[in-house]
This record gives C-alpha cells, sequence and structure tokens, in this order.
C-alpha cells in the first residue's frame, strides 16, 4: 500500500513538474535549459522542505533549514498561485487552437504577463502572510440568553500551524493580540502545530502566557496526528491547555452553567476506534446547563452538533482556501467554510487560520483571531 501511495505520489510530482518547466520555457523561450534549472531548484526546495520535516527532525534548528524552509513556503506560495491561473487560460488556450487551426492567442508577453500577475499577488500574499492575524469581532445573537452570558466573550484561535516558518516570534504575537482582547474564555480548534514536538517544544512555550477569566481550551485537529500524540498533549498540558477529548468541562458564571465540549478530529481514529469523535459522549452531562458550545476542528459535524442540542459550534481547518485563487475551489468542498453561520437553531463560526499551512501566502484571506460575544436577542 505504501509502495502504490509513494508510485502516485511520484507520479503527480512528475507531472506538475514538468508543467512548472513548461510554463517556464514559455515565459523565456530563449533560454530553456536555464529556466528548466531555476524550475527544478525551487520545485526541489518546495518538496524537500517538506520531506526533510518529517524525516530528519534533528536538522530543524540548523540555518540551512530554516533558509530552505522559506525559500520553498515562498515558492510554493508563488507556485500555487500561478498554477491556478495558468491551467484555466490554459485549457481555453487549447480549445481556441483547435478551431482555430492550432493558433494560439498567447503570445511571449501574455505568459510573462501571467507571471507577473502571479508575481505580484504573491508579494501581497506574503505581506499579509508578515503582518500575522488580524483580529476580527463578530456578535452571536442568542434568543433568551441568560442576562449572565451576555456580553460573555469568547477568543478562537485556529490553524496556527506551528512548525519550520511558523515560531515562537509569531507565536507570541498572538498570544499579545488575543489577552488584549481580554477574553473570558480562549479556544484553539486544532492544527495547533506542524512539527515533531521536540523540533517546535520552545516554539510551544509562549502558549503558557495566554490569559482568560476560565482558561485555554484544545481540541486537536488532522495535523497533529501527522506527527505523533504522546509527547505533544503533555507539552500542551505544561504550557496551561485544557485538552477535551469527547468530552466537556462546566464552566460557572455568575451563577449560570456553560457546556464547553470538544471532539477529536476524525484522524484520531488512526490510534484506534475508542479514540475517534463521539459527540454524544462530548456532549453527556447530568448538569442542567444554560449554554452549550462544541469545539471541533472541522466544520463538517455542525448537523448532529445541533441534534445533540449544542448552541454554538467553534471550527477551522478550511483556511478559507488560505488565498485567492484556491479559495474559489472551497466551497465545492465545505458548506460553511468562512465566517458566522447558522444552520437550525445553532450557530457556527469558521475561523479561516490564525497562521497558515504550507505556502507562505494569504492572498486575499487574512489570518485572523476571532472575538465573538454572547448577545441576546428578543
Amino acid at each position: 500500500m505504501i509502495k502504490d501511495i509513494m508510485i502516485r505520489l511520484i507520479l503527480v510530482l512528475s507531472f506538475f513538474f514538468a508543467y512548472t518547466c513548461f510554463k517556464a520555457i514559455q515565459i523565456n523561450p530563449l533560454h530553456q535549459y536555464t529556466m528548466i534549472l531555476i524550475s527544478f531548484v525551487f520545485f526541489a526546495s518546495m518538496v524537500s522542505s517538506i520531506f526533510i520535516n518529517r524525516s530528519r527532525p534533528e536538522v530543524f534548528k540548523t540555518p540551512w533549514f530554516m533558509i530552505l524552509s522559506w525559500v520553498g513556503s515562498t515558492f510554493m506560495g508563488f507556485w500555487g498561485t500561478y498554477i491556478m491561473i495558468a491551467i484555466p487560460i490554459d485549457i481555453v488556450a487549447v480549445g481556441y487552437a483547435f478551431f482555430n487551426h492550432g493558433v494560439s492567442f498567447l503570445t511571449s508577453n501574455a505568459h510573462f504577463g501571467i507571471f507577473l500577475l502571479a508575481l505580484c499577488m504573491t508579494v501581497f500574499g506574503f505581506i499579509s502572510v508578515v503582518r500575522g492575524p488580524k483580529i476580527v469581532k463578530v456578535n452571536i445573537p442568542i434568543p433568551d440568553l441568560h442576562p449572565s452570558l451576555e456580553y460573555i466573550r469568547i477568543a478562537q484561535i485556529s490553524d496556527l500551524h506551528i512548525g519550520p516558518t511558523i515560531q515562537s516570534r509569531y507565536v507570541r504575537r498572538v498570544v499579545e493580540k488575543t489577552n488584549e482582547l481580554d477574553p473570558d474564555i480562549i479556544v484553539i480548534t486544532g492544527d495547533l502545530v506542524d512539527a515533531h514536538t521536540e523540533s517546535i517544544k520552545q516554539h510551544l512555550q509562549p502558549l503558557s502566557d495566554l490569559k482568560s477569566r476560565h482558561g485555554v481550551f484544545y481540541v486537536t485537529g488532522n495535523h497533529e496526528y501527522y506527527w505523533g500524540m504522546k509527547t505533544l498533549f503533555s507539552e500542551l498540558r505544561n504550557v496551561g491547555l485544557t485538552i477535551l477529548e469527547n468530552e466537556n468541562k462546566i464552566i460557572e458564571i455568575n451563577g449560570s452553567k456553560i457546556l464547553l465540549a470538544g471532539i477529536p478530529d476524525p484522524m484520531a481514529g488512526q490510534l484506534g476506534e475508542s479514540f475517534r469523535p463521539d459527540l454524544k459522549k462530548a456532549r453527556f452531562t447530568q448538569i442542567k446547563t444554560d449554554f452549550n458550545i462544541l469545539l471541533a476542528h472541522r466544520p463538517d459535524p455542525y448537523s448532529l452538533a445541533e441534534e445533540q442540542g449544542f448552541h454554538l459550534q467553534f471550527s477551522g481547518h478550511t483556511h478559507a482556501g488560505q488565498f485567492f485563487p484556491f479559495s474559489l475551489l472551497i466551497p465545492l468542498a465545505h458548506k460553511f467554510y468562512r465566517g458566522l453561520n447558522r444552520h437550525g437553531e445553532m450557530w457556527l463560526y469558521v475561523n479561516p487560520g490564525t497562521g497558515y499551512w504550507g505556502p507562505a501566502n494569504r492572498f486575499g484571506i487574512a489570518s485572523e483571531i476571532t472575538l465573538a460575544t454572547l448577545t441576546k436577542t428578543s
């Protein structure tokens, strides 16, 4: 099975590399071999940084790996943008040529123009990454909300992806911005890490400075299971995170009770059936509660969550596509993929990511720390 996966991966990478070289030659047809060499160097940096991060954790802190990671991540941002623009144009060009005796409407200037457009979009997307997350404030209107819970503020962090290019400095900025919101509760909805625990242990430490009146609560995303969970959980508990795995905590505020439940990502099932997300188990309590909140990395359980009596769900995972034009495709995969959404009697907020994954590019989709405030509606 692993052999089959590797063969498919090599075939996919080979196709994209060949297409990259093809497009590079179109940009500068007078220097074909130079363009192929440049394509190879950047494509190799993009792919190798990912594989090295997984297979050789001992090099994580070396200067050459950090440079390789940034070069690979930045090029991935450009490459993804350029490919997503170029492929549909090429499809149209092939159709045009088919009906016009092989004549293409794409000139060398047009190819270079597409290149410049993708480059400009990537630069602005990279600037957005460097600026870090913006604060998005949203009111959650709740009918018949208990008066003592009105104006309760919940800060959400999601998809931080601490790893080769998101480290202590970025994490500290997230912590500082979150603390400035003076939240009552802080929730972290998965994909917190993207490297082996030992590699990023020091970069988790700023999380210990997160401050809220009633705690910091965390559920796993899919990426945590790509790197191993045994050492990660102990480190997260050391920095003060309360991990919710098919369980809940009752938070009492001014005499009212909030049930805050969390389920692991479905990837937890690879550890065994007992680790799979279980909404009923997460929701179960014999205590009468006034408001029920679910933390789930993926937005997918919204229908079952509403059936279980949750009033509000916080999720992430989608990155809202992370950058244009990938953002155009995300509605094909998720009904609810960004911002505040309503399903039946339940609200669902999907955070587009406080960090980023892979490409250092957030063109058109800024990273975000969310501050949700409960408000009462008549």
